[in-house]
């Protein structure tokens, strides 16, 4: 088999992984302990298996401070975006730091899926890989109704979404918006 060959292979995996737990998690409605239940049973039949290292990560930021969630640099992807975005505790966080990962725009869609994001006021994307597809969702979304910063630089974004965004006026007091 040719490398070219192992590499079709390996998308044609993630694309099915992938399908797999967003179908997980759209028919659990997002409950993060049936989403685990769900994720256990397609993976590990009857095995049980230890909570994960990066919701210790979660619980033990949160417990710190249920304000912020600072969670810089650890490459995160879409696939933790899904599981945060129904994290308990995520609701009462104002100041959302996700800056360095590897969100890209399934990870923003994720994210933007949430009921959870009631009382952000200040969200901070930069580099995470998100193109005009993430903003367009962005643009259209209604979860985030008392953000008041939000900063998109580093991503592959021009400026003129700033102005998009602050023409479309769905951030009623945003104050402070960069993206390039």
């Amino acid at each position: 088999m040719s490398s070219e060959e192992l590499n079709r292979d390996e998308l044609d995996q993630d694309e099915l992984n992938k399908e797999m737990l967003l179908d997980i998690f759209y028919k659990t409605k997002g409950g993060i302990d049936d989403i685990n239940a769900a994720i256990d049973a397609s993976l590990f039949g009857t095995r049980t298996r230890s909570i994960s290292v990066f919701e210790k990560f979660v619980r033990a930021r949160l417990s710190l401070n249920p304000k912020v969630l600072r969670l810089v640099e650890l490459d995160l992807t879409w696939f933790e975006a899904v599981y945060l975005s129904q994290y308990p505790g995520l609701e009462n966080v104002e100041d959302l730091d996700l800056r360095k990962n590897h969100l890209g725009d399934e990870g923003l869609v994720a994210l933007l899926s949430s009921d959870k994001l009631g009382n952000v006021r200040k969200l901070d994307l930069r580099n995470n890989q998100i193109t005009r597809k993430g903003m367009e969702v962005l643009a259209k979304s209604e979860k985030l109704g008392k953000l008041e910063a939000l900063d998109l630089r580093s991503n592959k974004l021009g400026k003129a979404w700033e102005s998009k965004l602050k023409l479309i006026g769905i951030f009623p007091n945003l104050s402070s918006l960069k993206t390039a």
